[in-house]
Formats: C-alpha cells, sequence, structure tokens
C-alpha cells in the first residue's frame, strides 16, 4: 500500500478521535537517494570549504561514539553533536537565500506517494506535523518548491534564525533520539488524536505510544 491508503486503513478505525499525520522528512517525504538537509550545506560551500571540512571534523569525533552508545549517553552526544553542527551553520557565510539556491541546484526529489499524501491531507484538513533531525532551513523551500507545503503543516525541525539576513541564533535542536520532545509539545493542542507515524528508520517511528498511533516504515 501506499502512504495514502495505508492513512485510508487508519481513518476507518478511529472512531471520534482527531487524526494527524507525523511525518520525517530526510528518506520519508524525499527519496532514499537524495541529499540529506544537514548534511547538504557543506555540499553546497564544497567539500574543500572551511565549513565542510569543520562538519567532517566534527562527523569523525562523534559519529564512532554516537554509534556505540545507548540509552541516556546516547542522547547526550547527539545533543552535543547537532549543538556543535547548528553552531557551525549559524557562524558559516550563509544567508537565507543561500538554502533556497540549495534547494534549486543539490539532488532533492520529492517521492510522488509522500506528495499524494500530504495533497490529500490538506484538501481534508489533517494536521501534518513534519518531524525531522534534519535542516529545516531546507526542508522548508523544498515543501513550497514542490507544491506541498501548506496551513495544515507544522515542521519540527533545525532551524538558523536570521534577522536582516544575518544568522543570529538557532531553534532547539531536534536530534534523532529527542525527535518525541519536541513533538509532545506540539500535541499539547490537541486534546483527543490518533496519529499515523510515516518514516524511514526505527528512530522516526516510536515517537508516540502504541495505543494512539500506528506506524509505517518507509522502505
Amino acid at each position: 500500500m501506499n502512504y495514502t491508503e495505508q492513512l485510508l486503513t487508519v481513518m476507518n478505525s478511529v472512531g471520534d478521535r482527531e487524526l494527524i499525520v507525523i511525518c520525517d522528512f530526510d528518506g520519508t517525504i524525499t527519496t532514499a537517494d537524495s541529499d540529506k538537509t544537514m548534511n547538504a550545506m557543506a555540499k553546497y560551500c564544497g567539500y574543500d570549504s572551511e565549513f565542510a571540512k569543520a562538519r567532517d571534523a566534527l562527523y569523525q569525533e562523534y559519529a564512532p561514539q554516537v554509534e556505540k552508545a545507548e540509552g541516556d549517553e546516547k542522547r547526550k552526544l547527539e545533543r552535543k553533536w547537532w549543538t556543535a553542527q547548528m553552531n557551525l551553520l549559524q557562524k558559516a557565510p550563509l544567508t537565507p537565500e543561500a538554502y533556497v539556491d540549495a534547494a534549486n541546484k543539490l539532488n532533492f526529489t520529492i517521492r510522488e506517494e509522500a506528495a499524494e499524501l500530504l495533497a490529500y491531507c490538506e484538501e481534508h484538513e489533517i494536521p501534518v506535523f513534519v518531524v525531522s533531525a534534519g535542516l529545516g532551513n531546507l526542508a522548508i523551500p523544498l515543501l513550497a518548491f514542490s507544491g506541498n507545503l501548506s496551513m495544515n503543516m507544522r515542521v519540527l525541525s533545525n532551524f538558523v534564525r536570521y534577522e536582516e539576513g544575518k544568522a543570529i541564533s538557532y531553534t532547539p535542536v531536534v536530534t534523532p533520539s529527542n525527535k518525541s520532545d519536541h513533538l509532545f509539545m506540539e500535541l499539547s493542542f490537541h486534546d483527543k488524536y490518533y496519529a499515523v507515524i510515516f518514516g524511514d528508520k526505527n528512530s522516526d517511528l516510536n515517537l508516540l505510544p502504541p495505543e494512539i498511533s500506528t506506524s509505517v516504515l518507509v522502505e
């Protein structure tokens, strides 16, 4: 079954609860072979740039530690790693327009079935929460270019904040292991709901208790 068919199957069993959709971005809304939003600006700047070299140094430092860690230690290491990445992005010579340009130039393709799902949700006023440990500054223009950014959508991701074209800060980091923390804050505004969660990794799926959600692993 495609994304929309999965949603329709669940829709018949939610009763009087509000149906919502929760969706990862990289590899779920985009194709598996698309660039990853958190890595993409290094490619855009050039792998020989100081920014790209600094990002690679962070990868070499943290990736082996995160791979071995579990539980709270893994969460702490991911938070340090993502915070360091966002610090680099804030300090990098990047303007807001650079992300739009990168979204146009790099290898990003929206999955056809993901676009169909988002269009269906917009038509039927089903709230959509895009929860991503990637980079929201890229996810937003990619959704807009493909015609999939809508009023019923909330993007929970990592954003560099700009004022008058200058990076001044960044939002609280969203990592693979703290997605549910950010999501619960948003869902506090929804009283009685049932969620269909789409993701290409198990870490994308275990965001809500099974009694109020159905998880769909995307291949």
